[in-house]
């Protein structure tokens, strides 16, 4: 299963057609099927994303007592204590799912191969898998009877966390159906449902950090992705750390891939991302690719492949960290009888003229800043309280730099992209004058300048790693 990646979800709360504001109500708790477990609930009222919550989490503490393969009471323990058995509906959809995708992977996914597990040599892993693997398992959809053949220890990792998780979401969604979005997050595993898209990072292998920056992040909406690879949950098998995910064709533990897919169910993502970190990487992209509604990034070697429609929902990467803006500009020496200090205003816009980030103002009284127009009719007239925060004395003539930390409005660090950097200056018995600078950032360092003009000279803007 993929719990050895972390993943983050980043969320934001948007408008709904209810009786109150839709909001984003948040959820945590540990070791819920041996990991941990994030529960967001977009809703108009705390007791309607409660109810979610509760139906959720109830969902999952049932089927953990069907399909844990690590508590002895569980349905699961009890098929692999028995050679036939009757079992239960969830159970027996489970192991149906996991024998189907068995036969569509070409035996690339086996949930066959629990006996291996607690085995550290290859000799006897090898052995012990292809003991399972050469087992006829009989299943019976008539009376729901499995027949488990010795040798074969039913471990259903790489696909039950996903049945959970679909589970869990549509328990929740039936307790609470006026929430508008859900998005829930075990171990790494996650399903989103709801209108709006999800922003979801994917770990870079390179770096387990749970602080690290993703080396990918998708738009996720009414579909799940799941991350298998080795890392956190890697064991000794002759004596050196190997993926935990093993080969049923050979025994041998899978390549150092690790496999990101984005599915319309949490238990399709799950099972296909198993696979796909088995078989051979150009099989496996041909496979997502043929494979509808399944998208799929791999990471080997420190090199990424994907499939063709991969690129097609990333979200656009935030911007490295220790990257800034500089803004230099100058206000020019102007003969005249009656000379004031202008008024300057800095502030950085969406190529769409959207405003991201008020940098400076200068001059406090609001008639002055209505003075710089531009600014004013599409920032400061609809910001009320910006310029007690921000405001500053006028300057006279000379070179000055302004500093963006790469953060909105609301002190969150923007995507990479285009951006505008807006310069406007006023001055009071003068003229007055707008700059707009066009800048990338990206991944490198960036430049742009305006020529100087009326009560503005030359503006530069230097965009990388802060000084």
């Amino acid at each position: 299963m993929s719990s050895l990646v972390a993943v983050s979800a980043l969320l934001a709360s948007v408008a709904a057609p209810s009786e109150a504001p839709a909001q984003t109500w948040s959820f945590h708790l540990d070791h819920v099927l041996g990991t941990s477990f994030d529960m967001a609930v977009e809703a108009g009222t705390r007791a309607e994303a409660e109810f979610a919550f509760a139906a959720a989490t109830s969902e999952i503490a049932r089927l953990d007592r069907v399909l844990s393969g690590w508590r002895e009471d569980s349905e699961l323990s009890a098929l692999n204590r028995a050679e036939a058995r009757q079992v239960s509906p969830d159970l027996f959809a489970v192991l149906s799912a996991c024998e189907s995708w068995r036969t569509k992977t070409g035996g690339a996914f086996s949930a066959r191969m629990g006996a291996s597990e607690a085995l550290s040599t290859s000799d006897d892993i090898c052995a012990a898998v292809a003991r399972a693997e050469a087992a006829e398992v009989g299943l019976d959809r008539a009376t729901r009877t499995v027949t488990r053949p010795e040798g074969v220890t039913f471990a259903v990792d790489g696909l039950a966390k996903g049945h959970v998780i679909d589970a869990a979401m549509a328990a929740a969604r039936r307790a609470a159906p006026c929430a508008t979005a859900m998005m829930i997050d075990m171990g790494g595993d996650i399903a989103c449902w709801g209108d709006r898209p999800w922003s979801v990072g994917v770990a870079d292998p390179a770096n387990l950090a749970d602080n690290a920056a993703p080396a990918a992040i998708v738009r996720v909406s009414n579909r799940a992705l799941a991350v298998s690879g080795p890392g956190m949950r890697d064991r000794l098998v002759d004596g050196v750390a190997r993926s935990h995910l093993t080969d049923p064709a050979t025994g041998a533990p899978a390549p150092a891939r690790q496999t990101a897919v984005l599915a319309a169910d949490a238990a399709t993502a799950d099972a296909a991302s198993t696979a796909l970190s088995v078989m051979p990487r150009d099989a496996a992209l041909a496979f997502a690719e043929a494979t509808p509604g399944l998208e799929a990034m791999m990471i080997e070697d420190g090199q990424a492949w994907a499939t063709s429609g991969w690129n097609a929902c990333q979200a656009a990467a935030p911007l490295p960290a220790g990257f800034t803006v500089d803004v230099t500009y100058t206000l020019p020496k102007i003969e005249a009888a009656n000379y004031k200090k202008p008024f300057v205003i800095v502030w950085v816009t969406d190529l769409d003229k959207n405003p991201i980030k008020t940098l400076l103002v200068q001059g406090l009284r609001q008639d002055w800043q209505e003075d710089n127009y531009v600014w004013w009719r599409r920032v400061g007239r609809k910001t009320p309280g910006i310029v007690e925060a921000m405001g500053k004395p006028t300057r006279a003539p000379g070179k000055y730099t302004v500093g963006w930390d790469g953060t909105d409005a609301d002190g969150k660090r923007v995507a990479q992209g285009k951006y505008l950097i807006n310069v406007e200056a006023a001055r009071e018995h003068g003229g007055h004058a707008y700059q707009a600078i066009e800048v990338t950032l990206g991944a490198a360092p960036a430049t742009g300048a305006a020529p100087g003009k009326d009560e503005l000279g030359a503006t530069q803007v230097r965009y990388g790693k802060s000084k």
